[in-house]
């Protein structure tokens, strides 16, 4: 069963203190456990954000608030477990001094079976505001005749347990991390998960193997840099709590994945969590980058200072500001050692796994910019249109128009959803939809067209395009004009409304 995120906001006003806010906002997580001799049960993690609701002062005289919770569960339309409670904040004297947000841990049994969760939540202290109420699929299975391993619950902290609570098992108390979003101020990933019935199929007094470590969730490739293993005797129930060191762990997702092997080594069962990293690689700078050891990498046979360089160069339409401002500073001088660490560091850091590969699909596709881009004096990547390419990738639509009466050679690029690559390691899921490049060429001679239009953010956005590209006719640079008036054979603004 996978583990979900479940963020919930609300249009609410603080009317007190003449303070306000937009949302109301929670975050939910869960996971299933087993309990061997009884009924397995349910935990459900709840994060609210405290500077998302409505305090109010209350008879002690300080500010407190309040929040509605319930959760039901049902099947086949009948309820089988359900909780109505309310969360509180604590009093608080100044509720300017900031809030700590507040977490909320609840257990509920459930037998094995399909259930439907129903989790609603209000704001106390705001009686008109409507519930909000959401409906998640829960799916709970543990049986006697193989391995089961509990949910992967991941952690805030965890310490030896003084006195048993709600957050106590094994003798841990488990603090839990409330999302699957890792940003980079976080440096270790904690985790915690049961093994059911391996005494009963590897055998009392058997050795076993639990290997723990990330993977890409697509292609399924192991990061061995975020990979170790324990070795525990077969029980009724076994533990794993451990953590991994994730500071250098580059942006992207990954699945954490728990192995229990046998002492051949063969698998028996497996659980897996996705997660999401957010891992900002700041200003470069030369004495990390010396740090890097090229040798024995693909990068150790680039030892020509031209081909290097213009290696590097190609990479600019999907560098960030820091690689880009970092390569004219730093890399001029020519030291091979240094570029070659830089650029091993660049394709690193999109694909820590395989960046040979990726850096041979990009390269791929500079050869082909540059044998349709070229232009005199400029290879294809330095070009507008080139860059664009590369940016973004391959348009959905193309329309490339030659020859017009009264115009310049122009193109119209359409893009149904595009992903700035420039960005990939700050946003790498922001994507843009729509958005429209237009290029002309007002030098008949070369193959050389500048972009003079887009509505992609971050780009030229001129709505008199449509003059440059008609100004063959002659017209007047009339600042009130943004576009052409309708001329013989001109289809300008159909081939941008309509692009086929």
């Amino acid at each position: 069963m996978k583990k979900h995120l479940v963020i919930f906001y609300f249009s609410i006003i603080f009317v007190s203190n003449s303070l306000f806010s937009t949302n109301i906002t929670a975050y939910l997580t869960y996971s299933s456990f087993n309990n061997p001799g009884s009924t397995p049960y349910f935990e459900t993690y709840l994060s609210v954000m405290s500077n998302s609701i409505k305090f109010v002062k209350n008879a002690n005289g300080k500010y407190q608030g309040e929040v509605d919770i319930a959760v039901c569960f049902k099947q086949n339309n009948e309820i089988k477990n359900a909780k109505k409670y309310t969360l509180n904040t604590g009093e608080i004297t100044d509720t300017t001094k900031g809030i700590p947000n507040f977490i909320d841990q609840q257990r509920y049994s459930l037998a094995n079976g399909n259930y439907e969760m129903e989790l609603t939540i209000a704001d106390k202290n705001r009686p008109m505001d409507k519930v909000y109420s959401s409906i998640v699929p829960v799916t709970i299975n543990f049986t006697d005749d193989k391995i089961n391993l509990s949910d992967i619950q991941l952690l805030e902290s965890y310490s030896k347990s003084i006195t048993t609570s709600i957050i106590t098992k094994s003798g841990y108390d488990l603090v839990p991390y409330v999302s699957n979003f890792f940003p980079d101020n976080i440096t270790r990933l904690r985790l915690y998960s049961e093994i059911y019935n391996s005494k009963k199929i590897v055998g009392e007094g058997q050795k076993m193997l639990l290997n723990y470590f990330l993977e890409t969730p697509d292609t399924k490739v192991k990061l061995n840099d975020y990979s170790s293993f324990l070795k525990q005797t077969a029980n009724d129930v076994n533990i794993l709590l451990t953590e991994l060191n994730i500071e250098k762990l580059p942006s992207g997702n990954y699945n954490i994945v728990i192995e229990v092997r046998d002492k051949e080594n063969k698998l028996l069962a497996e659980q897996k969590c996705f997660i999401q990293r957010k891992n900002k690689q700041g200003n470069l700078s030369v004495e990390d980058l010396k740090t890097i050891n090229v040798s024995n990498t693909f990068v150790s046979s680039y030892t020509n200072k031209d081909t290097l360089s213009d290696y590097i160069r190609c990479l600019r339409p999907i560098s960030s500001l820091s690689e880009i401002q970092f390569a004219e500073n730093q890399l001029k001088g020519g030291n091979i050692e240094l570029m070659q660490q830089f650029f091993l560091n660049f394709w690193k850091s999109r694909n820590a796994i395989e960046p040979q590969i990726t850096w041979f699909e990009y390269y791929k596709e500079v050869m082909k910019v540059n044998r349709e881009f070229n232009t005199f004096g400029l290879k294809g990547y330095d070009t507008d249109r080139g860059r664009i390419y590369l940016q973004y990738g391959s348009p959905t639509v193309r329309n490339k128009v030659d020859v017009e009466p009264s115009s310049y050679p122009y193109e119209i690029w359409q893009y149904d959803s595009l992903i700035d690559k420039s960005q990939i390691l700050e946003n790498p899921h922001y994507r843009q939809s729509n958005k429209r490049f237009v290029f002309y060429c007002p030098n008949l001679a070369t193959n050389r067209y500048a972009l003079i239009h887009s509505t992609a953010i971050g780009e030229i956005n001129n709505a008199r395009w449509q003059l440059l590209i008609n100004k063959r006719t002659g017209q007047e640079d009339n600042l009130d004009i943004q576009n052409t008036p309708d001329h013989f054979g001109g289809n300008a603004s159909e081939n941008y409304n309509r692009p086929k």
